[in-house]
This record gives structure tokens, sequence and C-alpha cells, in this order.
């Protein structure tokens, strides 16, 4: 195990843990505001975008464990056919193309993130900034990027075959 790898499995279980987290505030949000509308006549103002805000963030948070489980749907009709050593560069080429795209992606969003376009944005019903709410977008791009590395790591070390798609199932 490479300490790439060490440091994919240690934020894989923060994301676990933080996608816990969030549907629980997305569950807690939703009944407390039907409780708020139906039984006292008063409903949360912000709770719908809020849950929004919290849905995106569980997706991107899931997504992000989904690259470190490599449970992402897979097309290998023409990699199963290939004998071992081409499979191998042709995996180790798919892990750099898509290690490149979370780069760029992490790039772009950062600055996105931090532009003058995103600060002049709100959260309409609290009058909030909407810029720390899109740092989910550079967040999940480093994470994945960093599960991606770890994988690529490990495959050309040899400490572990490449496998884009495992049988292992998602840990929530």
């Amino acid at each position: 195990m490479t300490w790439l790898s060490a440091l994919s499995d240690g934020l894989a279980r923060i994301e676990r843990w933080a996608s816990r987290l969030l549907v629980l505030a997305f569950v807690a949000l939703i009944v407390a505001n039907v409780a708020m509308r139906y039984v006292i006549g008063l409903p949360i103002v912000f709770a719908e975008e809020m849950a929004a805000i919290l849905l995106v963030w569980l997706a991107f948070v899931a997504t992000s464990i989904t690259v470190n489980d490599r449970a992402q749907i897979g097309v290998t009709l023409l990699t199963e056919t290939l004998p071992d050593g081409p499979r191998r560069i042709v995996d180790l080429v798919v892990l750099a193309l898509v290690a490149a795209i979370l780069a760029t992606l992490l790039w772009a969003s950062a600055r996105w993130v931090i532009s003058p376009v995103v600060a002049f944005e709100q959260i309409i019903t609290l009058g909030w900034a909407k810029s720390p709410f899109f740092w989910i977008v550079p967040i999940f791009s480093a994470s994945a990027l960093i599960h991606v590395l770890a994988d690529f790591a490990e495959a050309v070390t040899g400490h572990k075959p490449i496998e884009l798609s495992t049988d292992k199932g998602v840990e929530i």
C-alpha cells in the first residue's frame, strides 16, 4: 500500500461519515419543515433551498465514494477481450485520462468559485453568499483525484492489480 492509498482510504472514511451526516441533516430538515408547516402552520422558509444544497453536496460526496470503490458503470466489452498486457496499458491510460479530467475540473472549479461572478450570488431565502456552498465542486474534484491517483500508483507499482470495476459493492 502506498502513502497515497492510505490517504485515499482515510479520505473515503471521512466521506462516508460526511454522507451519513448529510442524509441525517436532509431528513431532519424535511421532517422539521413538514411538522412546522402542518402542525404550526409556519413552514421553514429556507428549507427547500437548503434541502437542495444538501442533496447536491450528498451527490458529490457519494460520487467520490464510488470513485474510491470503483463502483461506476464501465464498458469493458473491448478490454475483456484483450490479453493481460494490452489490457493493463488500456486501464492505465483510462486512469490517467480520468486523473487529467479531474485535475482540469479542480483547476476550473476553484477559479470559478473565487470569481467575482459567484461572489454576487446569494441564497434568496437567507441572503447568504452561495460561494461557500459551491466549494463542493473543487472538494469533490480533489478527493476523487486522490482516489484515482491512488489507484494509478497501486497499479504502476504492482501493489494491486487494476480493476476498473469490482464487485465489492459500496459501503455506506
